[in-house]
């Protein structure tokens, strides 16, 4: 009696190649929405930079918050519109970018963020913020705002 294997070994490579391509695919949005998250956090410290409230409240949900060391946690367009408008002149550089061994949607950065507020006070200083994305998603839920004046960064 021959038994014919033709159709079953087809089918196993159909299932092999559908599962590969579920996986790829799975890779693949995984890398994008990475991709995407760092760049919402490097837009955020650009906007930062150009002291843009509308542009770095766009990046938020809704509802989104800062805890800042200045602060407490205080809603993110609240927040940002009492302080980036106050600014005269600012600028920022993103020095790294960092993504949570334990939990995908949070992420860190380092950044240097220079200003001079419309009275005259000057802020200058070496800064960490730690960013929670929703789930699946490139919009921040929070910004935890740490900062660190003494720190000179190795160039």
């Amino acid at each position: 009696m021959k038994i014919n294997l033709k159709i079953p070994a087809f089918l196993l490579a159909i299932a092999i190649g559908h599962n590969t391509i579920a996986a790829e695919s799975s890779y693949s949005d995984s890398v994008n929405l990475d991709s995407q998250r760092r760049h919402v956090i490097t837009e955020y410290i650009l906007d930062l930079g150009k002291a843009d409230p509308e542009g770095i409240t766009a990046l938020f949900s809704d509802g989104g918050t800062v805890i800042s060391t200045s602060k407490g946690e205080v809603g993110a367009y609240d927040f940002f519109h009492s302080f980036l408008p106050n600014i005269e002149s600012a600028d920022t550089e993103v020095h790294q970018t960092f993504l949570s061994k334990g939990d995908e949607n949070h992420y860190a950065a380092r950044f240097r963020f220079n200003f001079k507020l419309k009275d005259g006070e000057m802020g200058d200083g070496e800064y960490i913020d730690e960013f929670i994305f929703e789930n699946n998603s490139a919009k921040l839920i929070s910004v935890y705002m740490f900062e660190n004046l003494k720190f000179k960064p190795s160039k």
